[in-house]
């Protein structure tokens, strides 16, 4: 009973902080120019990534940060700047614009034109909006108490429950042609720049959390024993 309410908690924790609703249409207004087979691929693609991403920070995520020497308030950070950059780029229509052209550019057949605009926006799509700062501290701490506990079965679930995600995360994604008939064109363009700058401000976010955090862990305290 335990682990299932310990799983519970972790895939409702998991999906909030994944948030696939909430990029839809940033995928819409990245995919415009796909047909719906296309689409689709290219939804499985980014889902599959978000997979594997995660797993490998359910696994290893704890290790990595220590062996690197890195907080996750800097990888938040980090993370922030490139949000920022990119925001900035869609805002102003550039990386739209860009894997546009790469799905027109080529016609071999659906899964390589989602190929094609998966390399375009694999970042920041998979990451760092699906798979952010926050979802690898959520996947660090269930995989510590997996840990603590010595029970296998209950990191054998976490992954499970990963996966049953990613699923839900392409099939939320793949539903994009729903939407985007309904917005049409010029809603979809009207959307794209508003998006945009979400992912600015939620870029500047990251950065102020991360360096808000720094300031009260590390840098107050120091001054302090100074004092």
């Amino acid at each position: 009973m335990d682990n299932i309410a310990t799983l519970s908690t972790f895939a409702a924790t998991s999906f909030a902080l994944m948030n696939p609703l909430g990029m839809l249409p940033l995928f819409i207004a990245y995919a415009n120019q796909l047909d719906g087979g296309a689409q689709r691929w290219l939804a499985i693609l980014l889902a599959g990534t978000v997979f594997g991403l995660t797993l490998l920070f359910l696994l290893t995520g704890n290790a990595i940060i220590h062996f690197f020497g890195i907080s996750l308030d800097s990888f938040r950070m980090a993370g922030g700047v490139l949000l920022l950059i990119i925001g900035i780029h869609i805002v102003l229509g550039n990386s739209s614009k860009t894997a546009q052209e790469l799905a027109v550019g080529v016609n071999s057949n659906d899964f390589s034109e989602a190929k094609a605009v998966y390399r375009q926006i694999v970042v920041p799509m998979a990451m760092p909006l699906l798979v952010g700062p926050g979802l690898i501290a959520n996947l660090i701490l269930y995989a510590g108490e997996a840990h603590g506990k010595q029970d296998s079965m209950l990191l054998f679930g976490l992954a499970a429950v990963l996966l049953l995600l990613s699923i839900l995360t392409a099939l939320i994604l793949a539903s994009g042609q729903v939407l985007r008939r309904a917005l049409g064109d010029v809603g979809l363009t009207i959307m794209t720049r508003v998006l945009g700058l979400l992912v600015a401000a939620i870029g500047m976010q990251f950065i102020i959390t991360g360096g808000s955090n720094v300031v009260v862990q590390d840098i107050a305290p120091a001054i302090i024993k100074l004092l």
